[in-house]
């Protein structure tokens, strides 16, 4: 088949290659200026490291300097870096950033007070080395390059402004540079199909797994040429040199400069005579001019000597700090001069390194160290690696977010997971990550949901964690799976087989006597409620272990443990029985929420068709029950459930009826990247980069139809699933072995199919019953083939082989025709109030007018009456076809419109206001999101109040009106 629109594999290949969103580059500069406001030149320079400059000049008497950087849809993090090549007075530049123009304050789209507190009153999220502040101040005291000593996450647009009125700064550019900040690896992965949406979708989730997933969390880093040392929230304040045991009397030379902390009094220490992090001696230089000398014993600080500086440091300013000791003096210079000088005995010998507690933000450009005679010990300009130092280092992981949390989390690897398979052969931050929650167990085994990745000793007994949750110790169990199913990495799950045991009797000790989890308040947080005294006994906890002990087994079997596999597999047959007796509602046809919760439960019946606990029928009586799950990690579950099912037509519509494709619109201004719950949110805390909602593994594993069926594909199968939107696909799957290389055409009744098998593996065609089967012209039905390519080619499919029962259902539950009223309509000729609920493709029905007014500022107003108070979503407009004046679609549409919904009449309170709407070309719709902080609103009633109306139709320029082609409502 060799149709138009079915491209050549060097033409697909290259059309993917195009849509991958990786850098090129580890140093992210600006794609765009936004706009500037002020006496701003050459704005455009900023996105250049050219020597060309933009000035921004402050004027005593005049307007505030600004400059709106876009990075670019990839939204990327990292350190800011920019250089300054000439100013006018004492120049102050403050950097804010966030990853939507709406939340681009001075102080960038959240700050360090409006964090969420759920892992505690006294942790800071983002955690280190995560700037905890979405903004940054740099005092301009010389030329020359400026380095953030924190890392931003993710960021789209940045804010450059200057602060300070009477003065001036040139600045050549800004760039974001990852040193290691997220994944920048080549995709192996590829998908390409017939829907152009799919395929930019999963070229975003793919991305979003890189910029989640960080090479390091060390303590140090370094950015061109500078040492950026800081304490990790559970690590020590010192790192120290590796050798040096000896050293005795010495001196010490570096150069230093300080950010400011707009929360507490930044400073730079240098460490000297250390035994280790509890034994040393430490000298301290703050921006206040308060310098110390310190003897620390046994991890006790005693104060040897201190001073106030005449008058304070300048933060952007370098300084030299020297340090000599001789025996049992001490003594401490700051640019040529001594500060601080001490005698003491308690330390005769040992390294050298930096302090620095968690609030000081000090850089270091280089270090020498010298012995009395002059030779040389070492010496560092901190431009290589850091070899020759000791400090907390970290495995990679792949993290909450790039923008917030930036901590692993159990239980969203599992929903993540599966795009990083298909993006990559060897996805070494989910194996890491393994590792990181697998060390973080107490003796009883019970594993940390969300620990921090610097922690270099086991917690103790009755260490719950920062986010105490049995629900996502469990998960770790079900991530190794499918670890070892993907990666065929039995390594790993041979070395976390003695923590799954431990976890697997820790969940086996809070079982009662009706085989059911029996759920302590003390570690009752979970998934839907992120606060203890849930505990209730749900029907989700219980699905999930009971997967946790079928994927046990299947590891163990893996691994040769025979007895371990069948101890493991009756268990879970046993919570089947008692999940099934508890929770299965027969005549509902669905899983109760929990023993005391009568309904459907999504979340549950989510995770019970992704981990295919229900049979076939089972999975299509629990389909229909579905409706918009605000969260969209949750919404993205169920569609991989329909899909397991081989529902994907249902399945495509449940992400579409989200917010996935917002990611694919023009006017969405935000990150390319899937956003936590799908929200779309514009400023706040939340996470603009959260990997649990991408969803390129549903495209691969199900539209393509490629899924390993023993660890590592050693056996995969074969069974693509065409939708109305996808008639043909082509991918690459990434496997220990090679790729799998898969492209197929639906035409009409006709499936053909090309593959390439890779030496080590094995195919199971799972194919739709059809007249005739060939492969590579052998007209015999084979369903094992060897490595190889082939050509197969199935005619005479049966009618309906891919249909999907539960789509209508899918479509009907999410669109219902209210009442409706109108404060006055013209009907007749195709319009009417009737008419705004007809079938998009009827053009017998033109939609809804009003009468006609002589301006803009006539109020009309339109009430829909529900029948009944439901959960609402999203509200959608589309324009008539009627031809403003001047051309183009949608005369009438409103340009000012009030939404107000109420649940008894007359009640309305408004929940959006939608200002100066304007028509695009195409005559796209007007959706508005419903979604609050609280929620999807409930109402019986909803109001659509227009305050302007829009411009009038070509056959009458004089006649104002409110015209809408068509309204539909989705549920939440």
């Amino acid at each position: 088949m060799n149709a138009p629109n079915r491209p050549s594999r060097a033409d697909w290949l290259a059309q993917a290659e195009a849509l991958v969103l990786t850098p090129q580059s580890d140093r992210a500069l600006p794609v765009a200026v936004v706009r500037s406001e002020g006496e701003v030149r050459d704005a455009a320079s900023l996105c250049a490291e050219d020597g060309h400059c933009a000035r921004l000049v402050y004027p005593s008497d005049g307007p505030q300097p600004v400059v709106i950087l876009d990075f670019g849809p990839q939204s990327v993090g990292g350190y800011a870096v920019f250089r300054v090549t000439a100013r006018g007075g004492l120049p102050v530049v403050r950097l804010a950033y966030a990853c939507h123009p709406d939340g681009l304050s001075e102080t960038g789209c959240f700050s360090r007070e409006t964090s969420a507190r759920y892992l505690g009153d006294d942790l800071d999220l983002p955690i280190l080395p995560g700037n905890v502040n979405r903004h940054e101040s740099y005092t301009i005291a010389r030329e020359g390059l400026y380095i953030a000593p924190l890392l931003q996450g993710q960021t789209r647009y940045a804010r450059l402004q200057l602060d300070t009125p009477g003065t001036s700064v040139a600045i050549d550019a800004l760039a974001l540079v990852n040193a290691e900040v997220y994944d920048r690896s080549p995709q192996e992965g590829r998908f390409f199909c017939s829907d152009g949406r799919l395929n930019r979708l999963w070229a975003i989730s793919a991305w979003t797994l890189q910029l989640a997933s960080f090479p390091n969390h060390d303590a140090w880093k370094t950015v061109d040429g500078w040492l950026l040392p800081r304490k990790l929230e559970q690590a020590p304040e010192i790192g120290l040199s590796q050798a040096g045991a000896d050293w005795a009397d010495i001196t010490l030379d570096t150069t230093m400069e300080l950010r400011a902390n707009p929360h507490h009094v930044s400073a730079g220490g240098v460490a000297f005579r250390a035994q280790d992090s509890d034994n040393a001696y430490l000298a301290t230089v703050a921006l206040d001019g308060v310098c110390r000398l310190l003897r620390r014993q046994g991890g006790v600080d005693t104060v040897l000597c201190e001073q106030r500086l005449d008058a304070p440091l300048i933060d952007g300013q370098r300084y030299a700090l020297a340090i000599e000791a001789r025996g049992s003096d001490l003594v401490v210079g700051l640019d040529g001069v001594s500060i601080l000088q001490a005698r003491d005995e308690a330390f005769c010998r040992g390294r050298v390194g930096f302090y620095t507690p968690k609030e000081w933000w000090p850089l270091f450009a280089s270090v020498r160290v010298r012995d009395a005679s002059g030779r040389e010990l070492l010496s560092d300009d901190f431009c290589g690696d850091l070899g020759q130092w000791q400090f907390a280092r970290t495995l990679s992981y792949v993290a909450d977010g790039a923008k917030r949390d930036r901590l692993v989390w159990s239980g969203d690897l599992y929903f993540a997971q599966r795009s990083a398979y298909y993006a990559f052969s060897e996805p070494t931050f989910m194996r890491d990550s393994l590792r990181m929650l697998a060390f973080n167990q107490t003796p009883e085994g019970y594993v940390h949901a969300s620990p921090y990745p610097e922690r270099d000793t086991p917690p103790p007994s009755g260490d719950y964690g920062p986010f105490p949750s049995d629900e996502f110790a469990a998960w770790l169990v079900p991530v190794a799976w499918d670890h070892l199913l993907y990666s065929g990495d039995s390594e790993t799950a041979r070395d976390l087989w003695p923590a799954i045991e431990r976890l697997l009797a820790y969940l086996e000790s809070h079982l009662g006597p009706d085989g059911l989890f029996r759920q302590r308040h003390e570690t009752s947080k979970h998934a839907g409620d992120l606060t203890l005294g849930d505990v209730r006994t749900r029907a989700y906890m219980n699905i999930l272990l009971w997967g946790t002990f079928r994927d046990a087994a299947r590891i163990a079997e893996h691994l040769g443990l025979a007895a371990e596999r069948e101890a493991a597999d009756r268990r879970a047959q046993q919570l089947k029985t008692a999940l099934y007796d508890a929770f299965w509602d027969e005549a509902k046809g669905y899983f109760r929420e929990a023993l005391d919760t009568e309904g459907f439960g999504p979340e549950a019946n989510a995770l019970a068709l992704a981990m295919r606990l229900v049979t076939p029928e089972q999975a299509e009586r629990i389909a229909p029950h579905f409706r918009r799950i605000p969260h969209g990690k949750f919404q993205s579950l169920a569609a991989r459930g329909r899909m397991e099912y081989g529902l994907a037509q249902s399945g495509l519509r449940m992400l579409f009826d989200h917010n996935w494709q917002r990611l694919l619109d023009d006017h969405w201004l935000g990150a390319a990247t899937t956003t936590e719950c799908m929200t779309m949110m514009t400023k706040g805390w939340g996470d603009e980069s959260h990997p649990d909602t991408a969803i390129a593994g549903h495209f691969s594993a199900y539209i393509l139809g490629v899924q390993p069926l023993e660890p590592g594909y050693r056996r995969f199968c074969l069974q693509p699933q065409p939708t109305r939107e996808v008639t043909w696909a082509r991918g690459l799957v990434p496997t220990r072995y090679g790729a799998i290389d898969v492209a197929w055409d639906l035409d009409g009744d006709a499936l053909s199919i090309a593959l390439t098998v890779p030496e080590g593996t094995r195919v199971l065609l799972d194919l739709p019953e059809a007249a005739t089967l060939d492969v590579n012209g052998q007209d015999a039905p084979v369903d094992d083939l060897p490595p190889g390519s082939y050509s197969i080619a199935l005619r005479g499919i049966a009618p309906g082989a891919w249909s999907d029962p539960t789509a209508q259902s899918t479509d009907a539950a999410s669109e219902w025709v209210p009442m409706v009223s109108a404060s006055g309509s013209e009907e007749g000729d195709g319009w009417g109030l009737e008419a705004l609920f007809a079938p998009s493709d009827d053009r017998s029905a033109r939609g809804y007018r009003s009468q006609a007014h002589p301006d803009a500022g006539h109020r009309e107003w339109l009430l829909l009456d529900l029948g009944q108070e439901v959960s609402l979503a999203r509200l959608i407009l589309s324009p008539s076809a009627e031809e403003k004046v001047g051309g183009g679609p949608g005369a009438g549409f409103p340009r000012d419109l009030e939404v107000q919904l109420a649940s008894a009449p007359e009640a309305f309170e408004t929940v959006a206001t939608i200002n100066d709407f304007a028509v695009s070309p195409r005559g796209d719709d007007m959706v508005v999101d419903l979604y609050t902080v609280i929620g999807y609103p409930s109402a019986r009633f909803v109001r659509l109040l227009a305050t302007r109306l829009g411009t009038p139709s070509a056959g009458e320029p004089g006649a104002y009106r409110l015209q809408i082609g068509r309204v539909r409502l989705r549920r939440a």
